[in-house]
Formats: structure tokens, C-alpha cells, sequence
């Protein structure tokens, strides 16, 4: 859905810093939506939806002076009006009735936020053709795609929209069709470093196909696109009849596992041209075209360097002709020679997942196998 697609609906504001919200208010307004606000405060804010009763969605600051929103968001549940949150503070700090909002961290282009806000108002029905997009759900046989399609929901995730939160319980299930998501390990301090990246080619949430209800991680996203999405509770109830997803659930964490190790190995060993060429051919792999959006500040978070230390790599990836890179815009010009450039970085996790996701689903162990494994 593009912005257009608000024309007409009534959206709420709550912010309390004065430009962000005339600049999104305005960038509403533009096109034609209904803005409501903005509120600054809790008690303006219910106001606001007391007097309006027909609210299309909101958007909310978390901290609003020396006051937390979530009443606001308490009262928007309750009329089940959806919302999501904007805000610099830390996702943990959302209340666990609140972790299935949207998420975006600040600062955030105002695009992103009507990406997001225009996501929770899709109600289309899920095909075959995009379901078979996503790697793991293309590999399922036609009957169980058809008792999976019924609870799987399309979503639009903007970039920094977080998907899960560190040490909260997960909330909904991700297929990922052409958005790539930051598995991120999150210190004590606040520092953060990518150990992982989750695209097309897999799912989030496996864990719970072990029984696991809870993340260690940070999944964030890095590239903006389309997902195909489950709430846990329908989720597991489709591993109960589907033996199949659980299956492949189960092989795509080891291979992200595996991929996870190398990612380790590469921050141990590799410099930084050799893990940025890994990352770049590794983000190439799962999104269409050869262009996407990324800035340096960006990409030295998700490698955990400074940011001088991403744009020297940067100008030497591009003098060698591999990549060309303009202000928040990456291009691959050469993906075989930025293969090369990445070396031993890049490739045996590829290989593994290829390998993994190939076994049958059907699983059985030979006799073959077991002459193979006393050998």
C-alpha cells in the first residue's frame, strides 16, 4: 500500500517533539489522510479518541515528557484500533501486553512510518504464489500449504521495524519475502552487533517448534519489503498438523546456526573489506535487484566498526569496481568478483543451507545412512 492508500482515513499523532510531528502531520496531510492531533500528552491523546470514533490507526511516541504512553495504547486495544510506536527508547522497555505493536526505532524517515501504519490495515488473502516466495514454505507439499494460507497474513515491514525483542516472548512468526532481518545480540551496555541475517530463503521464530516461547536476540529490519505473517498461537497449532514445518523449522536454525558461527569466524579473522564484501553478497542473495538502501552509520552497527573503518572498505569495494555507492544507496556492480573479494568468508553456510533444505521431508534413516555412520 502506497501513502495514498490513507487518503481519506483518520490517523492519531502522539509526539511531544515539536517538529517530528508537524513534518509527519504534514507528510499526512499531503496526501490527503485525516490527521487527528497531534497530541502531545496522555490526557490530550484520549481526548482525541473520545471525541473521534472512527479512527483508522495511530502512531505513538513512547515517552511523552516525564509520562509513558501506554494508556493511550491500553485504550486504542480496547476499541481495537491498531497502532504502532515510534520512539528512541529501547523495545524492552514495551509492556508484554504491547509486544505484538510495530516497533520503530528513531530517528525514522516518515516513509517508514507510513509503511508500517499502512501494513496493519491489509487484509488480503495470502496465494500460493506468494506463499512459494519464502524458501521454507515453497519446500511444503500443496496440503499443507493449504492449512497454512488461512492463517498467514501479508505485512509490509519498513526498515527498523523490530520483529523481536531480547529476552520478551515472541509474538508473531515471519516468512520473509523480499525484507532481510538483522539478527542482532544486544550487551549489557546497549552495544550491538549483527550475528545473523534472516531473508527469503527462512523464517523467524524457530525456537518454538522446541518449545521455546522466548529470544535472546534483537531481530531487526535492516532491508524494508514484504513478509508473510503468523501469530505464535496459530503458529504452533499448524506445527501440530503440519509435521512438515516443524521439520523444516528445525533445519533452517541449524543452518542459521551455522551461519552464525561463521559470522564469528569473520569478525575474528577477516578484515573489515573481506566481512563487508561477505555481508553485501549475503544481503544480495536475498533481495531482488542489485540496488539497496543502506547508509554507513547503518552498516557499521550491523558490523560493529566505526563508521571511517566502513566507508575506507567502501571506496576500496569501489575502486575495485564490485559495488557502486552513493549517499544511502549501495549498487553490486560485479557479485562474482565481490564473491571473490570476500573469500573463505562467504560460502559454506550457503552451501550448508542448500544442503539441509534439500534432504527429504520425508526423513528416514537408511540403512545406507547407518552403514555410513558406524564407518
Amino acid at each position: 500500500m502506497s501513502l495514498h492508500s490513507l487518503a481519506g482515513k483518520s490517523i492519531l499523532i502522539v509526539e511531544d517533539e515539536y517538529h517530528i510531528a508537524s513534518g509527519l502531520a504534514s507528510h499526512l496531510l499531503s496526501a490527503g489522510v485525516d490527521v487527528v492531533g497531534p497530541a502531545s500528552g496522555v490526557d490530550d491523546a484520549l481526548k482525541y479518541i473520545s471525541a473521534r470514533h472512527h479512527l483508522a490507526g495511530a502512531i505513538l511516541d513512547i515517552r511523552l515528557g516525564d509520562t509513558n504512553v501506554f494508556p493511550v495504547a491500553d485504550e486504542l486495544n480496547r476499541l481495537s484500533i491498531p497502532y504502532l510506536f515510534a520512539t528512541a527508547l529501547e523495545a524492552d522497555q514495551i509492556p508484554a501486553r504491547h509486544a505484538d505493536a510495530i516497533v520503530l526505532r528513531k530517528p525514522v524517515e516518515d516513509d517508514a512510518i507510513v509503511a508500517a501504519l499502512t501494513q496493519v490495515v491489509r487484509d488480503d488473502p495470502v496465494s500460493i504464489e506468494q506463499a512459494c516466495r519464502n524458501g521454507v514454505l515453497a519446500k511444503l507439499p500443496q496440503r499443507s500449504l493449504d492449512l497454512i494460507l488461512p492463517k498467514l497474513r501479508a505485512m509490509t515491514l519498513p526498515r527498523g521495524a523490530v520483529m523481536e525483542r531480547p529476552n520478551q516472548l515472541v509474538r508473531r512468526v515471519y516468512f520473509p519475502i523480499d525484507c532481510v532481518g538483522s539478527l542482532i545480540v544486544v550487551g549489557r551496555e546497549g552495544s550491538r552487533i549483527e550475528t545473523g541475517l534472516v531473508g527469503r530463503e527462512g523464517m523467524t521464530g524457530t525456537g518454538l517448534a522446541d518449545g521455546d516461547f522466548q529470544t535472546p536476540y534483537e531481530l531487526i529490519t535492516q532491508i524494508d519489503g514484504d513478509a508473510l505473517a503468523a501469530g505464535v498461537e496459530d503458529f504452533v497449532r499448524i506445527l501440530e498438523t503440519v509435521p512438515e514445518l516443524r521439520l523444516l523449522s528445525g533445519r533452517f536454525a541449524r543452518s542459521l546456526g551455522i551461519q552464525v558461527s561463521y559470522t564469528a569466524l569473520s569478525n575474528a579473522r577477516f578484515d573489515i573489506k573481506q566481512r563487508l564484501a561477505r555481508w553485501l553478497v549475503m544481503v544480495h542473495d536475498r533481495v531482488p535487484g542489485r540496488h539497496f538502501h543502506l547508509t554507513h552509520e547503518y552498516l557499521a552497527i550491523m558490523l560493529g566498526v566505526r563508521r571511517p573503518s566502513v566507508t575506507d572498505a567502501l571506496h576500496i569495494l569501489e575502486g575495485d569496481k564490485l559495488i557502486r555507492s552513493t549517499r544511502g544507496n549501495i549498487e553490486i556492480r560485479d557479485r562474482r568478483g565481490l564473491v571473490a573479494a570476500a573469500g573463505e568468508a562467504f560460502g559454506a553456510p550457503e552451501a550448508e543451507y542448500d544442503r539441509l533444505m534439500a534432504l527429504p521431508i520425508a526423513s528416514t534413516y537408511t540403512s545406507e545412512m547407518r552403514a555410513m555412520a558406524i564407518k
